[in-house]
């Protein structure tokens, strides 16, 4: 009886995992959204107008295509094809913002972000998340790069900053990662002043505000170290 508390409990705590971080984790991003909904192309089958709608307010989608709907769990077992158990644990996998009370799953430690390719930042898609955050896409050009990379067989791109190891921080709208292996990002242009900070926006701000900063100054990003 206790484990079955347990696992109820811990499926509240799942519904409210944010569907479009669920979608974005499988590889499916919004072509269009405003701040109540989003439309994706449906992620159950091949499409080229987008009929799969998530409610942002009640954190609900429905699949018009299909006439069915429900709540996140519903949906990763559905594209999944899992149980409700597996679901949670592909949920609690690599999510930094979900967390269980006391973890009922093990983390897959050979689950490993692979870097396929690096290029410009050109995306869309990522130009408006930079403008968003308040940098243009010049700035975020100076300091960051579009990378794409695999994940559980998952294709997915995000604005990445390179560490002083090789390894990448990789930021998008709906998630947060970085590769292997983890470490700063030391810039150093032979100046004798050093700016820190925490992450790569606070130091995208800083660039934003003063254009001749990087050139003026050593860089040292903590990623979050």
């Amino acid at each position: 009886m206790k484990k079955e508390r347990t696992i109820k409990l811990t499926c509240e705590r799942a519904r409210a995992f944010p569907i479009e971080k669920a979608l974005a984790k499988l590889g499916h991003f919004p072509t269009k959204e405003s701040d109540k909904e989003a439309w994706f192309l449906s992620p159950f089958r091949s499409e080229t107008q987008a009929s799969f709608k998530v409610s942002k307010k009640l954190n609900r989608w429905y699949d018009h295509g299909i006439g069915k709907g429900g709540n996140v769990i519903d949906l990763i077992c559905l594209v999944n094809k899992t149980s409700v158990r597996e679901t949670l644990e592909w949920l609690q996998n690599g999510q930094n913002s979900f967390s269980f009370q006391q973890p009922l799953f093990k983390e897959d430690k050979q689950d490993k972000i692979e870097i396929k390719y690096v290029k410009e930042l050109s995306h869309f898609a990522l130009g408006e998340y930079v403008m968003k955050r308040g940098i243009s896409i010049l700035t975020a050009r100076k300091l960051c790069k579009e990378v794409h990379y695999r994940f559980k067989d998952k294709m997915y791109f995000a604005l990445g900053l390179a560490n002083s190891s090789g390894g990448w921080e990789l930021r998008n709208k709906y998630y947060k990662n970085s590769s292997s292996p983890k470490d700063v990002t030391h810039l150093q242009n032979g100046n004798s002043r050093l700016i820190v900070t925490e992450g790569m926006f606070d130091m995208m701000s800083l660039m934003e505000w003063d254009q001749k900063l990087m050139e003026a100054n050593d860089l040292l990003i903590l990623n979050s170290l």
